[in-house]
C-alpha cells in the first residue's frame, strides 16, 4: 500500500529535521578540516622544539624505558622503529606535509589518515608530555577520516568532475563526531564531583591560584571572589546544557549557532586566564563543525549585503573621481582666460569652447558592474546529497558505542569486557576528560635542581628544561613567573607527572638526561658531578590564606 502525499510530506519533514540535528553542513566540515590541519601543524611545530629531549633515546624517555614501564602493550607507535633524531625529524616532516595536504584538501581522506597515524605515534612516543589536547586532537582526526572533509573548498573539489553536492550531509560519522565533542563536556561535568564544583563553587579560585597555569588576567580575577563563584557555577552549567542545546530540535539553526559560540567563548576565557597550551584553541575551533546551514545562509546574505555596500562605495569613489576630473578640466580651461584679461575680451568666440571640448571628448567610463541579459538563466537541478557507504556507517556505529562505553568506565562503575579493552590504546580511542576533576589540585609549587660541579661550585640546573646551560645561582625563593622556569606546556606536564608518585621511577632517566646535557656543554672544572631534584610544595589554602613552601626531595643523582 503506497503512502499518501501527507504521509510522504511528514517523512520528508522528519528526515530534514534529523539531518538538521545530527548532520553537518559540508561547509562546516570544510572549515573544520582547515582549522584542524592548522592546529596539527601548530602542535607539531611546538613539539619539534623538543625533538631530541622528548622523542629520542638521548632524551628523557629512551625507547626501552617507554616499552617496559610506560606504554601499553597494545599501543602502536611508528616512532619506536628508531631512536635517532633524524628519523624522528623525518616523521615530523611527513606529518606536517600530510597536514598541509589536509589544509588544501588534496586527497583529503588519505592525508587525514596519515596525519592521524603519525600524530598518534608521536603522542605515544612520550605519553608523559601529553595533556588533554592530545586525545582531543587525535579523536577529531579519527572521526575526520570517516567524513567527506574535502567535499567543499578543496583541491579534491576542483579536480572532481561530479557536480557540487548539497551542503547538507548526514551519516553515522557526523553523529559520531558531534557526540564525541559532546562527550568531552558531559563526562568532564560528571567527573567534577568535588564540593568545589558542586556546593562551594570555589573551583576557579583554586584553579587560578595554581601559579603554574594562571596568566596575569587570571591573577587579576582572584580579586573578585564572588565573580569566581558565579563563573564556576556557569562553567558547570554550560558543560552540561551547552551540548544539549547543540542538538536542540526547535529553532535548531540559531540555537545551535548560539550554543557553539557560547562554548567557543568559554575556551577563549580559559585561554585568557590559564596557560594550558593549545587545548583551548582545539576545543574552541572544533565547534565550527556544529555551524548549521542556517549559519551559512545568514553568512551568505551578510556577504551579499557587504558586497552591495562595497559596490556602492566603489560607485561613489568613481563618481567623485569623475567630478574631480571635471573640476580640474574646467579649471584648466577657465583659469588662463581669467589670468589674461585681453584674451578674455577679444578672443574669437569659437575658442571659448575649445579647451573644454578637448577635455570632455571621449566616452565616459561605464558604471555598469556586470552584463545584464534579458533571458532568464536556465534553472539548475537541485544538488544531490552525499551518502556515506554502508561500511563507513557500520564502523561509525561501532566506534560511537565503543567510545561511549569507554567514557562510562571513567565516570561510573561500568567496565568493558576484557577482550575489548586493547582496542582503545591500539587505535588511540582511550580518553579521560577529568579536567580539574574531581576538584582542582591544591598542590602548587616550583622546581629547584641544585647541582655541584667538579670544583665545588653550586649551580641551578632547572634552566636545562628551557635549553639554557648557563651558570645560574641556586635560589629557593618563589619565582615571579613560574611558567618561565620551564620551556613550554609539554615540559610542565612532564614535570607534573614525575612529581606524581605513579611516575617516580622516571626521575632516574630525567637525572641521566640532565647529566648528559650539562656535560655535553661543559668540560673540566665545570663538569657536573651530583645534584638533587627538589620541589617547593606550596599548598593553596581556602579563603586566600597563605601557606609556607615546603621542600620535597624527589631525587638525588650522581653523574
Amino acid at each position: 500500500m503506497s503512502s499518501t502525499p501527507k504521509d510522504w510530506s511528514v517523512q520528508r519533514w522528519a528526515y530534514a529535521k534529523v539531518v538538521e540535528i545530527f548532520g553537518s553542513d559540508l561547509r562546516s566540515l570544510a572549515t573544520f578540516r582547515i582549522v584542524l590541519a592548522l592546529l596539527v601543524i601548530s602542535d607539531l611545530a611546538n613539539r619539534a622544539t623538543d625533538l631530541s629531549a622528548h622523542y629520542t633515546d638521548a632524551g628523557i624517555m629512551p625507547r626501552t624505558v617507554l616499552v617496559e614501564q610506560v606504554l601499553s602493550p597494545w599501543a602502536f607507535s611508528l616512532d619506536l622503529m628508531n631512536g635517532g633524531a633524524l628519523f624522528q625529524a623525518l616523521l615530523f616532516a611527513v606529518a606536517a606535509l600530510a597536514a598541509f595536504g589536509m589544509l588544501v584538501g588534496y586527497r583529503t581522506r588519505l592525508m587525514t589518515f596519515i596525519v592521524w597515524v603519525l600524530l598518534l605515534s608521536i603522542q605515544l612516543r612520550n605519553p608523559l608530555v601529553n595533556g588533554s589536547e592530545s586525545p582531543m586532537l587525535r579523536m577529531l582526526l579519527f572521526w575526520g577520516m570517516l567524513l567527506p572533509l574535502g567535499a567543499y573548498w578543496s583541491v579534491d573539489r576542483t579536480r572532481s568532475a561530479l557536480p557540487r553536492p548539497s551542503p547538507r550531509f548526514l551519516s553515522l560519522a557526523t553523529f559520531g563526531l558531534l557526540m564525541q565533542i559532546a562527550f568531552v563536556y558531559w563526562f568532564t561535568a560528571a567527573l567534577k564531583s568535588g564540593p568545589e564544583w558542586r556546593t562551594d563553587y570555589t573551583a576557579l579560585y583554586y584553579a587560578l591560584s595554581f601559579d603554574q597555569l594562571a596568566t596575569p588576567i587570571g591573577h587579576v580575577l582572584l580579586d573578585f571572589p564572588s565573580l569566581l563563584q558565579v563563573l564556576t557555577f556557569g562553567t558547570l552549567v554550560l558543560e552540561v546544557l551547552g551540548p544539549l542545546l547543540l542538538f536542540w530540535p526547535f529553532f535548531t539553526g540559531p540555537v545551535r549557532t548560539g550554543a557553539a559560540l557560547a562554548i567557543m567563548s568559554l575556551h577563549f576565557g580559559i585561554w585568557l586566564t590559564m596557560d594550558i597550551g593549545i587545548f583551548p584553541w582545539i576545543s574552541a575551533f572544533c565547534m565550527v563543525c556544529f555551524f548549521p546551514t542556517w549559519f551559512w545562509d545568514r553568512a551568505s546574505t551578510l556577504h551579499s549585503v557587504l558586497l552591495r555596500r562595497v559596490e556602492f562605495v566603489r560607485r561613489l569613489q568613481l563618481a567623485t573621481a569623475r567630478l574631480a576630473q571635471a573640476i580640474v578640466a574646467f579649471s584648466k580651461a577657465v583659469l588662463p582666460f581669467l589670468m589674461n584679461a585681453r584674451q578674455l575680451l577679444f578672443a574669437d568666440p569659437a575658442l571659448h569652447g575649445g579647451p573644454l571640448a578637448d577635455h570632455t571628448a571621449g566616452a565616459a567610463p561605464s558604471l555598469a558592474v556586470g552584463t545584464h541579459h534579458d533571458e532568464a538563466p536556465a534553472e539548475e537541478p537541485e544538488p544531490a546529497e552525499l551518502r556515506s557507504s554502508l561500511a563507513t556507517n557500520l564502523l561509525a556505529f561501532f566506534f560511537i558505542f565503543y567510545i561511549l562505553c569507554w567514557n562510562l568506565t571513567t565516570a561510573t562503575s561500568f567496565t568493558l569486557p576484557e577482550r575489548t579493552v586493547p582496542l582503545g590504546p591500539f587505535l588511540g580511542l582511550d580518553q579521560y576528560w577529568g579536567m580539574f576533576a574531581p576538584s582542582p589540585s591544591k598542590e602548587d609549587g616550583w622546581y629547584v635542581i641544585p647541582g655541584e660541579l667538579r670544583d665545588g661550585r653550586k649551580v641551578d640546573l632547572m634552566p636545562i628544561t628551557r635549553d639554557d646551560y648557563g651558570m645560574h645561582r641556586v635560589s629557593y625563593e618563589k619565582p615571579q613567573d613560574i611558567p618561565a622556569t620551564y620551556k613550554n606546556e609539554h615540559w610542565r606536564k612532564y614535570l607534573e607527572n614525575i612529581y606524581n608518585q605513579d611516575h617516580a621511577d622516571q626521575r632516574l632517566y630525567f637525572g641521566q638526561y640532565i647529566c648528559r646535557q650539562w656535560n655535553a656543554h661543559h668540560t673540566g672544572a665545570d663538569t657536573l658531578e651530583t645534584f638533587r631534584i627538589i620541589y617547593l610544595l606550596e599548598m593553596t589554602l581556602p579563603d586566600y590564606q597563605q601557606s609556607k613552601p615546603e621542600k620535597v626531595d624527589l631525587w638525588n643523582h650522581t653523574c
